[in-house]
């Protein structure tokens, strides 16, 4: 599986046209278990983040939440640690997933030169639209990157639909910067935050953080 951070793969056993057998194979390793033998225990919060960039925070509240229940605290996180730790967490894992849909995965269903010939007033579109433009008169596609190069094949959707959705890839990008900048609120810093830690976090809510 391509377009993910990391390395996948799916086996799939098929008999007559039904999948009578399927198992998810990570196929990287990292070697965090081994690093990890030995350290103190609440470095598992920071360390394990450094798994991936685009969704350390899912790992870093993991740890959080196993050293919560190993120091018998798992009951006593205060209301505003676990608002905040959600706040967080939901703000990453909204990041993370603008990051697959639309700038990982979308490119193999979207076909981006559709746009060429864009006519409407979109922003957005137009700006795609001479950058498409640019590159055909340099007639050097690789300045298309991150667009080139593209899948070839029958992406199946119409003008329209592919239109819009280059759109929404470039939109995209700034409703992810928001909601980074959300977590970083909250967390310290993104990626790799340094708020989260057993017991709850080390940051609270103030008038100027929820504005």
């Amino acid at each position: 599986i391509t377009r993910i951070e990391g390395h996948l793969k799916i086996e799939a056993t098929v008999d007559g046209g039904e999948v009578k057998d399927a198992k998810c194979v990570g196929t990287l390793f990292r070697g965090f278990e081994i690093f990890m033998k030995d350290r103190d225990p609440r470095d598992a919060v920071h360390i394990t983040q450094r798994i991936c960039g685009v969704c350390p925070t899912s790992h870093g509240t993991t740890a959080a939440l196993n050293l919560d229940s190993a120091f018998g605290v798992a009951d006593k996180i205060p209301n505003n640690g676990r608002i905040l730790r959600n706040l967080i967490q939901g703000a990453n894992y909204t990041a993370s997933h603008i990051v697959h849909f639309y700038h990982l995965a979308a490119l193999d269903y979207v076909d981006v030169t559709e746009v060429a010939d864009y006519d409407g007033t979109d922003p957005e579109l137009l700006k795609v639209k001479d950058f498409i433009a640019r590159a055909l008169a340099a007639g050097d596609m690789s300045m298309l990157a991150p667009f080139y190069p593209r899948y070839e094949g029958d992406y199946r959707l119409p003008k329209k639909v592919a239109q819009a959705a280059v759109a929404h890839y470039v939109e995209g990008l700034n409703m992810r910067r928001l909601a980074h900048e959300m977590s970083a609120i909250y967390s310290g810093r993104l990626p790799h935050s340094v708020a989260v830690v057993a017991g709850g976090v080390t940051s609270h809510p103030s008038i100027d953080s929820i504005s």
